[in-house]
């Protein structure tokens, strides 16, 4: 081991001891002691249910229900979203330990080049599109629509709002003499290649434009607003999906409101980014967007670190209605407490049409809409109002067909209190006595109950499916020889000294390739006399291989007898390799293989 590599090996240690995991979690995670480890609520998906489990002795943790797991870094790199090396660093300066200066891989380099030249090249863009806005006549349009929206130049400023030219190659050109190439622009999604011939032509043009940035800060993409609805079909127009422009993992505004969502302990949700900019002008600077996508799970995750109470405030039209419908199903069942905010339809000559939070504030004022926040209903509430209103409820046959919708919405909730009290107001919707409404609820609730029993049992009648990674990727093609695999990784993993003075195996000889893999990186990690643990695979495998090699490792394993144990492992691997490798097996020695692990002497095979 040269010696740059060295210290860098001795300065992740020394990150992994002086950053407890524990300490770590529990600045985003309520936990609570069990014996020797410690539960709570996944950060990672909703639930109610503590599923999570933090282990201090092994320095390890793993959600039984969303299957995430892995060591300090693996949690820090998935809380942030962040690599490896950026979570490394962020822990040492957490902790005060220098970086050592090392060589990186040219993959790296390549990358972080990549990177700083496509997050250069939109910093760029949006400097130039706020220019044009506030300095150039091409935004005089630009200020006057934003200020028919109530949106002053504070706030111009304060999102970096700008406006993109009407011209093919204005800011092409512009960046370009900035040093960005052609090839960095195509990367950002700032140009299109033209379909005919060579060259590129911008975009975006004649559109406000709407910096989109990471909770970071960094810009990572653009929303476009068309001024002239004869310009384009498109009203909004988005940087095309890249590999750092993500709707579904982006909220918009929240580099800015996650400050007063943590203090005032709510996060107000819409859904497009006029709605979140309108809302920050008239002060309520809790709001963030969703992207003008349906919110997703990814997105609850990035509120769980500074809320845990949402609202929902979507458009009140049909497809508004149903964004909400699909959040409350992301969030049914989850740790956040959740109300909706149903915003009122306007009338304007004579018709009730709709209206977003923007029209809202711009029409009723501030104030009016803290008074109907404050009187949001929660999401119960939204979609019992849902279910009422699809049926005329003066009608018999309309009210029984009413009670059987309704009551397998209240037999989903998981509360009995929040069930008996549902029960009564759907009783009264209907004009039936409560008592008939809870006996319907109960049934429903009987038969609910009967579907998730048949399911968990044929889940349980199926061991092999269990055993299967969730990663499609990482399935296992052999599932004898993968049991064995894994036990060899939980014994070694659990008792170092078990490790013979020779490596018994070939990784080649592993089903998994992934097991396969560890099961190298560990030996050597031995034979360099390095720590032996899962939590120094962290910055060699990807965070769905360590959620799985993690959940492995919660597998019962039993260290009593493991020498023998760890060679009856050994051996169903080698027969098994040497089967797909065509090998010819003695007829006697076969029989023996089969007497073995029909007795349960072949290795203990807990499933």
């Amino acid at each position: 081991m040269d010696e740059l590599k060295e210290k860098m090996t001795n300065f992740k240690e020394q990150v992994r001891q002086a950053a407890d995991l524990l300490t770590i979690v529990s600045e985003t995670v309520s936990l609570k002691r069990r014996g020797t480890q410690y539960w709570g609520c996944c950060p990672f998906h909703g639930e109610k249910t503590p599923s999570f489990k933090v282990d201090p002795a092994r320095g390890l943790f793993h959600c039984f229900g969303c299957g995430a797991g892995g060591d300090v870094f693996s949690y820090v790199m998935k809380r942030d979203n962040l690599t490896f090396p950026e979570a490394l660093k962020q822990l040492a300066e957490k902790y005060g330990i220098p970086v050592p200066e090392r060589a990186k891989s040219a993959r790296e380099i390549a990358r972080e080049k990549e990177s700083r030249e496509v997050m250069g090249a939109n910093d760029l863009a949006s400097r130039f599109f706020h220019s044009c806005l506030v300095n150039t006549r091409y935004g005089e349009r630009g200020i006057q629509y934003l200020a028919g929206r109530g949106i002053g130049r504070d706030i111009i400023d304060s999102f970096g709002l700008g406006l993109a030219p009407p011209d093919f190659q204005t800011l092409s050109t512009a960046l370009e003499k900035r040093g960005v190439t052609e090839e960095v622009l195509l990367k950002a999604g700032l140009v299109s290649p033209r379909q005919r011939g060579t060259g590129v032509y911008d975009k975006f043009r004649a559109r406000v434009m709407i910096p989109i940035r990471d909770p970071r800060g960094r810009v990572v993409g653009f929303t476009g607003r068309i001024l002239d609805k004869d310009a384009s079909p498109a009203k909004y127009m988005n940087t095309p999906e890249t590999a750092w422009f993500h709707k579904g993992n982006l909220l918009f505004g929240l580099d800015r409101a996650s400050g007063p969502i943590r203090k005032r302990q709510q996060a107000l949700i819409v859904e497009g980014h006029m709605d979140a900019i309108s809302l920050h002008a008239a002060g309520i600077d809790w709001a963030v967007a969703s992207m003008g996508t349906a919110l997703t799970v990814e997105q609850t995750r990035l509120l769980s670190r500074f809320t845990k109470e949402l609202v929902l405030c979507y458009d009140n039209d049909n497809a508004g209605k149903i964004a909400t419908e699909r959040a409350l199903q992301i969030l049914n069942n989850s740790e956040f407490s959740v109300k909706v905010l149903q915003l009122p339809r306007r009338l304007v000559d004579g018709e009730y049409v709709k209206q977003d939070a923007d029209d809202f504030i711009k029409f009723q004022g501030p104030d009016a809409f803290e008074r109907l926040l404050s009187g949001s209903e929660n999401g119960v509430e939204f979609r019992m109002a849902q279910v009422a209103g699809k049926y005329d409820l003066s009608s018999d046959e309309a009210r029984v067909a009413y009670c059987e919708e309704i009551s397998d919405l209240l037999a989903s909730l998981p509360s009995a209190v929040e069930r008996e009290i549902y029960t009564t107001r759907a009783a009264e919707a209907a004009k039936i006595t409560p008592d008939a409404m809870k006996l319907e609820v109960q049934r429903a609730f009987k038969r609910r109950t009967a579907r998730e029993n048949r399911a968990e049992l044929r889940k349980e009648l199926n061991p092999a499916a269990q055993l299967q990674p969730k990663e499609r990727s990482l399935r296992y093609e052999n599932m004898r020889s993968a049991r064995a695999e894994q036990g060899v990784l939980r014994l070694l993993l659990m008792d170092e000294s078990l490790f013979p003075d020779d490596p018994p195996l070939k990784s080649e000889q592993f089903s998994s390739p992934l097991l396969g893999r560890v099961f190298g990186l560990l030996w050597d990690a031995k034979a360099e006399g390095r720590t032996v643990s899962l939590a120094s695979l962290s910055n060699v495998l990807s965070q769905e291989e360590m959620n799985h090699i993690t959940a492995v490792c919660q597998q019962p394993e039993s260290v009593q007898n493991g020498r023998q144990a760890l060679a009856d492992y050994i051996r169903i691997i080698k027969t098994e390799a040497d089967k797909r490798a065509g090998a010819v097996t003695d007829p006697l020695l076969a029989a023996t293989e089969k007497y073995k692990d029909k007795k349960g002497t072949g290795g203990k095979q807990y499933g």
